[in-house]
């Protein structure tokens, strides 16, 4: 048996049908890669989007990623709130109140624009609190979670009332500060009781008001606005019309102001916050995830209370230390400036306009300015106590001092006198009276400086040399007004009395007449003396009560710097320069 030879293909002479075969093949496999690049694309893209809104990292607290996922949903928990309140209050306008609906909607507004940072900051202190919740021994009841939840989700009774007031009138020419008189009230008890006959007939209440009333909201026909038991104002007003029904008229009854009547006209009853219910459930809210944000809050007044009971107790380390105070140069480059301070003597005393002095109330002026000023040039001169007899009632109470100034711009800030008269002076000279049109200046430039850190540390390297000599150098070169005089005198410090920064300076003075370095903190410039420690001493109930009210915002900080705390910058809360 034999085999014939397979016979070769001639490319040539191929059939078409298979060429075209073939480019459809190689389009085909084309189109398929086009597509399945395009789809890797995609998808790359999609998780690339869902990565940096869900997974990528927002804040870390305590070595524990928060992804922004938990974030938005916190961000949407505060943003639901926010438009709830906003619009419960848009329901309640009308009345007196309504100037007050409006500021609160103006700072829901402010809330609105920092909803973001504001958001972070709930969710990592949130998150610090529940870490080191264990460590306090800190915790919530369910019960207290519970009734946290239900007053969240409702809104309480509100009530619209209307007042008029009969307020006791003062005896002809009694004394500005006397009380009213029995009679007094007893005739206001009495015009009280004679408009509520009048409204029992049928009188009309918003014109009685109107005409009648004593109170301000006679304005808007004694219309009160919506009140609720929690008012700060009005919730008094709420307790006495809590049982009338619309349309009564309650009263005469008695308050600090006079003998008053209220109308209820009209009643919102007590139910579900709607507008919350719905804006949660559209932003995909859990009920779990809302008590979750709800416990941190009490969890947060549990700290609280933990701060005020055991860090800021009755007896505690103390430090006496005095100040002095520096305004820092407002621009990134520093400007060379003058201290400049004055004494003024006008012809006509308190007027504003001194344009109607005669020549001799003129001549007056300036033989007490010569005298002023023989006073003022005398070594150690007290200009403390010569500026109050100035008649400058921006500066008497600042010894005369006018403040730093650039000299190149004194033209644009004084008068043509004053500003060409400071130019001639040296640091220390005090000019002769130089009469503006406000009356006689005498004008002494009391320093000089390229920045205020250098000034500063000339000071504090003076004082290091004569720590003694601090009372005398904080009254002429302090700018803290209230402690100057008082040669720099700040008293007892505790913890959580001053910023972070001042803090640490402060408490890290160890022996007494220690002079700490100047420390930028905002926008002043500090320099701290020691005078006594005391490592267990009384804390007065009002300087406590302030540390408490100001200082747990300050601990809670603390506690984010032990912890490590980060926040992605696009959502930090930016950090409020110290005063």
């Amino acid at each position: 048996m034999s085999f014939r030879n397979r016979p070769v293909l001639d490319r040539k002479h191929r059939p078409r049908w298979q060429d075209e075969l073939r480019t459809q093949q190689l389009v085909v496999a084309g189109f398929a890669m086009a597509i399945a690049v395009a789809v890797g694309i995609f998808a790359a893209a999609a998780w690339s989007d869902f990565y940096q809104a869900n997974l990528r990292q927002a804040a870390l607290v305590g070595g524990v990623q928060v992804e922004r996922g938990e974030l938005q949903t916190r961000i949407n928990i505060l943003s639901a709130e926010l438009q709830a309140t906003a619009a419960d209050l848009s329901t309640q306008g009308g009345g007196v109140r309504d100037q007050v609906i409006q500021q609160q909607l103006q700072t829901l507004q402010t809330a609105f624009s920092q909803i973001d940072q504001q958001g972070a900051d709930s969710l990592v202190t949130g998150k610090l609190l529940d870490q080191l919740a264990a460590q306090y021994g800190l915790s919530v009841p369910d019960d207290a979670l519970d009734a946290k939840v239900a007053a969240r989700r409702s809104i309480p009774e509100r009530r619209q009332l209307s007042l008029i007031m009969a307020s006791p009138k003062k005896d002809e020419g009694a004394a500005a500060d006397a009380k009213p008189t029995d009679k007094n009230w007893a005739d206001a008890k009495e015009r009280a009781e004679d408009i509520k006959a009048e409204l029992d007939g049928g009188g009309d209440f918003a014109a009685i008001a109107r005409e009648r009333s004593d109170d301000a909201s006679k304005s808007v026909d004694g219309l009160l606005g919506w009140v609720q038991a929690d008012d700060a104002q009005y919730g008094d007003y709420f307790s006495a019309a809590a049982d009338a029904e619309v349309g009564a008229v309650v009263g005469p009854l008695k308050s600090d102001s006079g003998w008053y009547l209220l109308k209820v006209d009209d009643l919102h009853p007590a139910g579900e916050n709607q507008a919350l219910k719905e804006l949660l459930s559209s932003n995909a809210i859990s009920d779990e995830t809302y008590r979750d944000y709800l416990r941190q809050q009490l969890l947060r007044d549990r700290y609280q209370e933990y701060f005020s009971d055991t860090v800021v107790t009755r007896y505690q380390p103390q430090r006496h230390v005095s100040q002095i105070r520096i305004e820092n140069d407002k621009g990134a480059v520093p400007v060379p400036k003058h201290r400049i301070r004055h004494l003024l003597v006008a012809p006509l005393p308190g007027k504003d306009d001194q344009s109607a002095a005669t020549a001799a109330q003129w001549h007056t002026a300036l033989h007490k300015a010569r005298e002023l000023r023989r006073e003022a040039a005398k070594p150690n001169a007290d200009w403390t106590k010569l500026a109050k007899q100035s008649d400058d009632p921006g500066s008497k109470a600042n010894g005369g001092v006018l403040g730093w100034y650039d000299l190149a711009e004194l033209g644009t800030t004084f008068v043509p006198q004053f500003a060409n008269a400071v130019a001639t002076l040296d640091v220390g000279e005090v000019s002769q009276p130089v009469r503006s049109d406000s009356g006689y200046h005498i004008i002494e430039v009391t320093d000089e400086r390229t920045s205020a850190l250098d000034f500063a540390q000339q000071i504090a390297d003076q004082l290091t040399d004569d720590p003694d000599s601090f009372a005398s150098v904080a009254k002429a070169k302090s700018e803290d007004t209230l402690s100057a005089s008082d040669g720099g005198d700040l008293g007892w410090v505790i913890h959580y009395q001053l910023d972070a920064a001042l803090d640490k300076a402060v408490f890290d003075l160890t022996e007494p007449g220690q002079i700490s370095a100047p420390l930028v903190s905002g926008t002043q410039i500090y320099i701290f003396k020691l005078d006594e420690t005391a490592e267990h001493r009384f804390v007065p109930a009002k300087r406590r009560e302030s540390v408490i009210s100001s200082g747990f915002s300050r601990w809670i900080q603390q506690l984010k710097d032990q912890a490590g705390v980060w926040i992605d910058p696009e959502f930090a809360v930016p950090s409020t320069p110290a005063a």
